[in-house]
């Protein structure tokens, strides 16, 4: 096994084309690190370059104490899981699963002990070994691309996005059965997704990206209590942060566009007087307030989650979702007031989006 490091690496393709701009990172020996990330910001790109598949701008990427920028692919010692599985459809799974190692002169009883050990982890059974691909279901198929990077024993599995074509329910118990299986093999990984819930979920070691640069990087509930950015802010989080415009009257104290006050952490927090911020609230950091204080707020739907409701409204001009408990009351007509705790608002810089 061996970490990965990251060390200002840049891709520009022909043309100008930034798609990485500077990105350093390092990811331990056995951790499962998630990039994550909007359509086009560069995950994809900075994963085929760790796995050799795109060339290098400038900057360096290590597997274990070895810097592999001009080294081939199948010589880097990783074995990466794609999105559309990419499988042999004239091969069994069996040989699906052996065909690397066949590539690598295994021999043959190894072969076959280390794809009978990647089946039985993966729960595959002897009869499925013998099917093609067109005989398996999304989820046995995306197994047995698993079971191929497997059988390799790499130092680093890569995973390209490798959920997303699987249904709803069959995501969230494949997001379990890849978490389990990098826990039991403890083999350093790199997960590209575009799914926030998905990073939430899988990743000791969580990667912010957006325009080809780094966000943030860090644990991800760090990320989700403490966004370095209005982007992470609001990219983590299912509903994500409420968003509120304002400048600081006083210490411990900010104005709103709509003309009513936010009390904040003046210990956490320290801008100056006059100072134009942007206030983030989690929509499950907010409540309904019994009586006149808080902020004014405009009911315009209520969604039934079962697990809990989510409140949709206004205050003032901006959108602000509430995330309330199953059963918890709802105000009694269109307008209410929003109970919000001093320690609960994070601010930003209203023009960077930095958190101060």
């Amino acid at each position: 096994m061996a970490g990965v490091l990251l060390d200002n690496v840049a891709k520009i393709y022909p043309g100008g084309v930034n798609a990485v701009r500077g990105v350093s990172f390092a990811v331990p020996d056995g951790g499962l690190c998630v990039l994550v990330g909007p359509s086009g910001c560069g995950k994809s790109t900075l994963l085929r370059m760790v796995a050799g598949l795109e060339t290098v701008t400038s900057g360096a990427i290590s597997i274990g104490a070895r810097v592999v920028n001009d080294i081939e692919p199948m010589a880097r010692d990783i074995a990466m899981v794609f999105q559309n599985y990419a499988l042999y459809p004239h091969m069994s799974v069996y040989d699906n699963m052996a065909y690397g190692l066949r590539n690598l002169k295994t021999p043959e009883p190894e072969i076959s002990a280390r794809v009978r050990d990647a089946a039985r982890i993966l729960e595959l059974s002897d009869e499925m070994l013998k099917r093609k691909p067109r005989a398996l279901s999304g989820g046995q198929r995306q197994r047995v691309a698993m079971g191929r990077a497997i059988v390799r024993k790499p130092a680093v599995f890569l995973f390209d996005e490798p959920l997303s074509n699987l249904d709803a329910k069959l995501r969230v118990q494949m997001r379990v059965e890849i978490r389990r299986l990098q826990r039991r093999l403890k083999t350093t990984a790199l997960y590209v997704t575009h799914d926030q819930l998905e990073a939430m979920t899988l990743a000791d070691m969580l990667v912010v990206m957006n325009a080809g640069r780094v966000e943030q990087v860090g644990a991800p509930l760090e990320l989700y209590e403490r966004p370095a950015t209005t982007f992470v802010a609001g990219f983590l989080g299912s509903p994500p942060m409420n968003f509120l415009n304002g400048k600081i009257e006083a210490q411990g104290l900010a104005r709103m566009e709509n003309g009513e006050a936010l009390a904040y952490d003046a210990g956490h927090f320290g801008p100056p007087i006059g100072a134009d911020i942007i206030a983030g609230v989690r929509p499950e950091r907010t409540s309904f307030a019994a009586g006149e204080d808080g902020l004014a707020f405009k009911l315009e739907l209520v969604e039934e989650l079962g697990l809990g409701r989510l409140v949709h409204g206004r205050v003032g001009a901006a959108p602000y979702a509430v995330a309330l408990p199953p059963g918890a009351p709802l105000p009694p007509g269109e307008t209410a007031r929003l109970a919000i705790a001093a320690g609960d608002v994070h601010l930003f810089d209203g023009k960077s989006g930095v958190r101060l």
